[in-house]
């Protein structure tokens, strides 16, 4: 990654169309994006899936969103904090929120 680069943390809710092709419960997607000309740097996602009895979030990032995961330590530590009930969709994007992400669905960008 070029620390040259402006980038910006963002993440969204994935839509419910989204969610039951990819056969989950809910996700949520966030990662880098650039600020000049738009695109990603990296992406990751967690999401909820039904284990058993539970729903449950499970991480997941690609190989090409590794050095994104790990620049990512303040919202890693976080997550750590929430586990079962409280590890909900909305908690997550609370955490993204208090760590200076930005709700790319409520932003105002073309």
């Amino acid at each position: 990654m070029n620390n040259d680069e402006r980038l910006r943390r963002e993440f969204y809710v994935n839509p419910a169309s989204y969610c039951r092709v990819m056969a989950v419960v809910s996700a949520v997607t966030f990662g880098l994006y650039r600020v000049e000309g738009g695109g990603t740097v990296g992406m990751l996602s967690v999401r909820w899936e039904k284990l058993g009895n539970e729903v449950v979030p499970q991480l997941h990032a690609y190989y090409d969103s590794w050095r994104v995961l790990a620049s990512f330590s303040d919202v890693l530590a976080r997550m750590s904090e929430v586990a079962g009930s409280s590890c909900s969709p909305e908690a997550l994007c609370q955490i993204l929120l208090d760590c200076g992400f930005v709700n790319r669905i409520e932003s105002n960008r073309d």
